[in-house]
């Protein structure tokens, strides 16, 4: 399996993300995912070959993880960072945390988005009829979502979001499960082609022009364990490229 590596040293990977590749192992799936990538790359073996003086609870997470700092659902391409030992693996999550990296999406929604820029913030919770599916409930966690518009489309045939569709660009403040996707189908800005969270009737008319959803993270910026700035960007998918490029 070939994944284009966007950025790589002693302690750091970043790699930009296939769609339909899934990223952690589970009963469920089936052939290879991003962690399994990653246990045939030579330096995870020697990570684990070298003790130091590490806690078993760093030791147990990174093999838990195979040092995935972070998540992208399936269909979901761009920048995914992963750490190349454990203490590196410490320190990503712990920005992670405390919200010190950056990290921006490129989605393609229906209607016509308005005003230009602006933030949303609405709490997630699992959905009470779909344990796949994420909702927004005042019982939720806080996801805070805010999006900036690239470009304007026209799209005829689609009268109920005024034939419009609109290339944002996203910035995640919080990282909740499905949160773009969620926050953009509650405020009426469903992505293209999401067959979870637009009607299905319109995900099937999508999908006979993108087969899956057009949502991209486009680049990330962390301070990395070696104490260099790093901003990364990853290219959209070529689906995507030449998909935009039929529009006007």
């Amino acid at each position: 399996m070939e994944i284009p590596i966007l950025y790589e040293d002693k302690d750091t990977l970043v790699i930009n993300k296939p769609v339909d590749l899934v990223v952690n192992r589970a009963r469920s799936i089936k052939g290879m995912t991003v962690q399994d990538w990653v246990e045939e790359r030579g330096w995870y073996e020697r990570t684990l070959e070298l003790k130091n003086a590490r806690t078993q609870d760093i030791e147990d997470l990174y093999r838990q993880r195979s040092g995935i700092c972070h998540r992208l659902d399936k269909e979901t391409s761009g920048c995914l960072m992963i750490a190349k030992h454990p203490e590196a693996l410490s320190y990503y999550l712990d920005l992670f945390k405390n919200r010190k990296i950056i990290k921006t999406y490129l989605a393609l929604v229906h209607g016509r988005v308005d005003p230009d820029q602006g933030e949303t913030i609405l709490p997630l919770k699992r959905s009470l009829y779909d344990r796949e599916k994420w909702q927004v409930h005042y019982e939720g966690k806080r996801a805070v979502t805010a999006w900036k518009v690239e470009k304007r489309f026209n799209y005829p045939g689609h009268e109920h979001w005024k034939d419009s569709l609109t290339l944002l660009k996203l910035n995640l403040k919080t990282g909740r499960t499905h949160q773009i996707r969620v926050h953009m189908s509650f405020l009426g800005w469903p992505i293209f082609s999401d067959y979870k969270y637009l009607n299905r009737k319109f995900s099937r008319a999508d999908r006979e022009h993108l087969s899956h959803h057009f949502l991209h993270a486009s680049s990330i910026e962390f301070n990395s364990y070696g104490g260099k700035k790093i901003s990364i960007e990853a290219p959209l998918p070529m689906d995507c490229e030449k998909f935009l490029s039929s529009l006007t």
